[in-house]
């Protein structure tokens, strides 16, 4: 693995992040205060830097931080090396918040990471934001039921394109990568520790899978071992990108609990599979929908959940709209317009001839252009109301489609 620049001035922030005094309120006030404007400027500031920078209004903690850093500058350089050297052992690329790859759910929150550590499939940063994530969370010694019910959920999800966040840990997290890694959604890990370092050491075998088909992430630099402090962090991180949490099983003390805290700070909505109510291992889950979470009992809530999150995405972040034409060859753009033409005319000259499945790709296209009610669509498409009924719960209950303010909307999948 070759770097460039950019990972290296990248490599640096972390070496810096982690191994200084400069932490997330000194970093906060550089930016404030015009000192850098990116992260990446952290690389070039040296001894001449110090001397320049008490113009800026730095408080006496950040400055007496800074200065501290500047001194040790060839030590962290040599942490910086240490990465790297790490890193391009084991195949692992890097994703800032200055990269388009970069997750619009993180770029749409406070406190995320400015750098993460990847291994495995690049395109599933972008899928996340495109198609929707949803995190399946739970005990580390699930029972059966919860562990079929993750298997269930995990397979239609991902079955939709949609992509499973979890922490590969055993149990349910474990189950739920397993599941989703063979599907359209595939799957996303997230660590505590380096990409590289496997944790637990028994899912030697399930780190294997995601890192060829999936993929996995963490804010933690290459080398670094998953302390125990880091786990709530990791936690966050579950939450922050995916545009739900599924809380399959958690006992009273649990660090699915932290998850779905930090998904309902984010305001997004957290599942939870019912269960029984003398079961030690269910109260933390029987707590959160004490506390108003919703009860899981089907998949279609949770589509509609993530099609919702995604129409509003997409509101904030108008460029990803675009992201299936940009990766869509012009050859391939043509040919289906061509397919449509033809369609259109099909359904205007001869409409009993159109079968179900084609009046869905009409309905699609129809509102490819913007959302409409039922009464346009009959009248755009010439169906009787009863038929295009029909066919709109199937198109939701696929999660194609999805009903807002009495208007039906695609949902991008």
């Amino acid at each position: 693995m070759d770097y460039t620049e950019q990972d290296m001035k990248d490599f640096y922030y972390t070496a810096v992040r982690m191994n200084t005094r400069v932490d997330f309120k000194v970093i906060r006030e550089m930016f404030d205060l015009g000192v850098v404007n990116t992260h990446r400027d952290l690389y070039g500031m040296d001894e001449k830097t110090l001397s320049d920078i008490g113009g800026y209004g730095l408080c006496d903690r950040s400055l007496e931080r800074i200065k501290d850093w500047i001194e040790e500058r060839d030590r962290i350089l040599k942490v910086c090396d240490d990465y790297m050297r790490t890193g391009s052992q084991n195949s692992i690329f890097l994703v800032s918040c200055e990269d388009e790859f970069y997750p619009a759910n993180y770029r749409a929150q406070s406190g995320m990471p400015r750098v993460l550590y990847c291994k495995g499939r690049k395109e599933l940063l972008k899928q996340c934001s495109s198609h929707g994530s949803a995190a399946i969370v739970g005990s580390r010694n699930a029972s059966s039921y919860a562990l079929y019910a993750t298997g269930q959920f995990s397979k239609e999800l991902s079955s939709k394109g949609i992509t499973v966040v979890s922490g590969m840990a055993l149990g349910v997290d474990k189950k739920a990568h397993e599941t989703a890694v063979d599907n359209p959604g595939s799957t996303i890990a997230i660590l505590a520790g380096g990409p590289e370092i496997i944790y637990p050491s028994e899912n030697r075998e399930l780190y294997r899978m995601i890192a060829g088909k999936g993929l996995i992430i963490s804010e933690m630099p290459p080398g670094q071992q998953p302390l125990r402090q880091y786990f709530p962090s990791r936690n966050r991180l579950i939450a922050g990108l995916s545009d739900c949490t599924l809380v399959m099983e958690a006992g009273a003390v649990s660090g699915t609990l932290h998850t779905a805290s930090y998904a309902a700070a984010q305001g997004k909505e957290v599942f939870v599979l019912p269960n029984n109510i003398y079961f030690e291992n269910a109260e933390g889950g029987l707590r959160l929908l004490e506390d108003g979470c919703c009860v899981l009992y089907s998949v279609e809530s949770v589509i509609d959940s993530v099609s919702q999150a995604i129409i509003r995405r997409k509101l904030e972040f108008p460029e990803l709209s675009n992201v299936e034409d940009e990766t869509a060859g012009a050859e391939d753009k043509a040919t289906r317009e061509r397919e449509l033409s033809v369609l259109r005319q099909k359904a205007e000259k001869i409409p009993d001839e159109v079968t179900e499945d084609e009046w869905k790709v009409l309905i699609e296209d129809r509102l490819s252009v913007k959302p409409l009610d039922i009464d346009n669509l009959c009248h755009a498409l010439g169906l009787p109301f009863y038929k295009l009924s029909e066919l709109l719960i199937s198109l939701q209950m696929s999660g194609r489609v999805v009903l807002e303010n009495g208007k039906y909307a695609l949902t991008f999948f």
